[in-house]
């Protein structure tokens, strides 16, 4: 059947990677567009890595039904709409395909010609990159006008956030409509400048570099920066435990290194993550309904140590021009589940939480 939106007509979807991301930004297509018959297809080189990938949406799809989330009918719909693949020739015809394959400049880069030359001039190609600029990824393509970065958060198929990042070339036309589609099936989209990082992602990895500074500088374990960390800035979770949970020490070690030239450079991958990254072990965080006690001293030189870095983070964004005052605000509370950080300083007092970056 197809989707007509905006003056483009969706007919297929292809998502590059069945790792981490692209199985659920897969899985959300497949729900949001499930009623227009709409295919998606995921694509990978590595069978390990389907085989894992349809096992996780298959069993996503199959909880969904047994909670009620989806009727029967939706569920199977779902399940015949989604496919997965190592053949490349599954995405000819694809109206709109998203890679989200390992965060790797020149792999990204080969995957894009080969979808170039596969998929034609009109179809859209998104890159799921959560750092790399788009006029780095495709500048060695044709047709630039129809790329984009449209960067999901971790769990794609629940987080309603994404950064939608358009090149110096991609058509304003082309970035409206999708603004306007992401809006329609459920998403949460905010425009965003191409710096490295973009806009959300130096606020994770800023507090979590925060964080890891606090325990070197010995203000308490990382089992105590974690939770300390989590009631003063109202995180979902710490940034310790959010590493452990979307397997982010890798991307986040690079990053990190990278923003020393990119961002500044107070910006550097930590002595305590680079010992993970040797380890390959998980961080010690706070159990499940376990309790951290701090002497309240300590407490709140963590919060304030905290708090001082998250506005100075979200500050430094804003001046970079990169998004408004009211996405920032918008994405930071939705993508990242804390504190929105303007009416924080606000409550706080604008004089005070600049005492606390200073």
């Amino acid at each position: 059947m197809g989707y007509a939106f905006k003056g483009f007509q969706i007919d297929k979807i292809g998502i590059v990677g069945s790792g981490q991301i692209g199985p659920d930004i897969a899985l959300y297509f497949a729900k949001a567009l499930s009623s227009r018959d709409v295919p998606v297809v995921v694509v990978d080189v590595s069978a390990e890595a389907l085989e894992r990938g349809r096992a996780k949406v298959e069993q996503k799809i199959a909880k969904g039904r047994e909670s009620g989330a989806f009727t029967p009918e939706a569920a199977e719909r779902m399940g015949r709409l989604l496919s997965f693949t190592s053949d490349y020739e599954q995405l000819r015809g694809a109206s709109l395909v998203i890679e989200a394959a390992t965060e790797n400049l020149d792999v990204k880069r080969r995957i894009f010609a080969q979808l170039e030359a596969l998929c034609g001039p009109k179809a859209i190609l998104a890159s799921n990159s959560s750092h790399i600029e788009p006029d780095e990824l495709f500048a060695s393509l044709g047709a630039r006008n129809r790329t984009l970065v449209i960067h999901y958060f971790f769990p794609a198929d629940r987080n309603p956030l994404v950064e939608i990042v358009p090149g110096s070339e991609t058509t304003p036309a082309l970035v409206d409509a999708l603004m306007s589609l992401y809006e329609e099936i459920g998403k949460v989209p905010v425009q965003v400048g191409g710096r490295y990082g973009f806009a959300v992602n130096p606020v994770f990895e800023g507090l979590f570099l925060a964080a890891d500074l606090a325990v070197e500088e010995g203000l308490g374990s990382v089992k105590e920066i974690d939770a300390a960390a989590r009631t003063a800035l109202g995180l979902g979770v710490g940034p310790f435990t959010a590493m452990n949970l979307t397997g982010g020490n890798p991307i986040t070690n690079h990053a990190l290194d990278e923003m020393t030239s990119k961002l500044g450079p107070w910006w550097r991958s930590p002595r305590l993550l680079k010992e993970a990254m040797a380890s390959g072990k998980p961080w010690d965080v706070p159990k499940r309904d376990e309790k951290i006690v701090l002497p309240p001293e300590r407490e709140a030189r963590i919060r304030d140590t905290m708090c001082g870095a998250y506005f100075g983070l979200v500050g430094q964004i804003l001046d970079s021009g990169i998004i408004s005052l009211a996405d920032l605000e918008l994405a930071v509370e939705t993508g990242l589940a804390m504190r929105a950080p303007f009416e924080f300083m606000n409550e706080l007092g604008v004089g005070a939480a600049l005492t606390l970056v200073e």
